[in-house]
């Protein structure tokens, strides 16, 4: 496959308070240095009081729009992808529109939950709306304010995440374009990762059995075991078709990311890692991932970069891009 089109600018944005691994030992009564070791997250940024989701997102697109040279009003979608969106309607994405004065005629916006591969799902939906002449020109905005979420009981969960927000600005790429896209659904994993309260099952007015179910839980376990067997021939299947010159992962664990360079150090292929730095962003990683590559000098023009990632569910998703 190939289609011709183009990511024309990123953006990034953190919240302004940056948490240390030390401010979580002392805020959770552990020796120092237990943060640190438990998930290798150095630092990461959580929101405040008085951000928001689409605050935070209105300013990444803002930011990927510079980088683009292109205004709000070029703007034909806002496609926005969160876990955690900050209300059930209005959506998030019509939140951010109103934020950066977008127009009113001709702009479509709506928002979608596929976990940690939203951005990825977005990307495919804004080139096929792009490809077949729906819009010329989109955003896409992730934001997770996941700290609201945290079971701090869970340590092996409560020292992962972090908050941000980013977004690119897609349009037609000439040369430039999407050279492959791949996903698959392990539904058997689904336990793995979960939030089962909050939606229609368990609320306010039909509660769980316990308060915890409103928070965020893992099976790390079984998700590494899952992720071990059926992860390397989804990556060898992408490489085969297309050889590339980088990966930008989602930065899903410590652990994660050294299985992940395991499997690209025969193929001497260099990836993106700065989870140390933000921790896991959920739906967020990925793209704030992607704007360090733009930025630092990573992605080089005419060279085929693979974005790829793993979200509960379990799915794996991957997709070429050539910029």
């Amino acid at each position: 496959m190939f289609v011709p089109v183009s990511i024309l600018g990123t953006g990034s944005i953190l919240p302004a308070r940056r948490v240390l691994a030390e401010d979580l030992d002392a805020q959770l009564g552990l020796a120092p240095g237990t943060v640190l070791a438990r998930n290798g997250v150095a630092t990461r940024y959580f929101a405040g009081p008085e951000e928001s989701s689409s605050g935070l997102g209105a300013a990444a697109l803002r930011q990927a729009l510079a980088a683009a040279g292109r205004e709000p009003a070029d703007l034909d979608a806002i496609l926005f992808a969160s876990v955690l969106a900050e209300q059930p309607m209005p959506t998030t994405s019509i939140l951010i529109h109103r934020q950066i004065g977008g127009r009113a005629e001709g702009v479509t916006c709506f928002d979608l939950n596929a976990s940690c591969n939203g951005f990825l799902k977005m990307l495919e939906i804004a080139a096929s709306g792009i490809q077949a002449g729906l819009w010329r020109h989109a955003g896409i905005v992730a934001a997770e304010l996941g700290s609201r979420g945290l079971n701090w009981e869970d340590l092996d969960t409560c020292t992962l995440f972090g908050d941000g927000a980013a977004a690119a600005v897609v349009g037609p790429g000439g040369p430039a374009g999407i050279l492959a896209s791949r996903s698959v659904t392990l539904s058997d994993g689904l336990d793995h990762c979960r939030i089962p309260a909050g939606g229609t099952r368990y609320n306010v007015r039909t509660p769980p059995l316990v308060e915890s179910d409103y928070f965020f839980s893992m099976n790390g376990r079984g998700l590494l075991r899952l992720i071990q067997e059926h992860f390397p021939p989804f990556l060898d299947g992408l490489l085969a078709e297309h050889p590339v010159s980088l990966v930008v992962p989602h930065q899903a664990s410590a652990i994660g990311l050294a299985f992940l360079a395991k499997q690209l150090r025969p193929r001497q292929i260099p990836h993106i890692d700065i989870f140390s730095t933000v921790g896991n962003q959920v739906t967020v990683s990925l793209p704030t991932a992607l704007h360090h590559a733009f930025t630092h000098g990573h992605c080089q023009s005419g060279e085929a970069t693979l974005l790829v990632g793993t979200a509960a569910g379990v799915s794996l998703s991957g997709m070429v891009i050539r910029h």
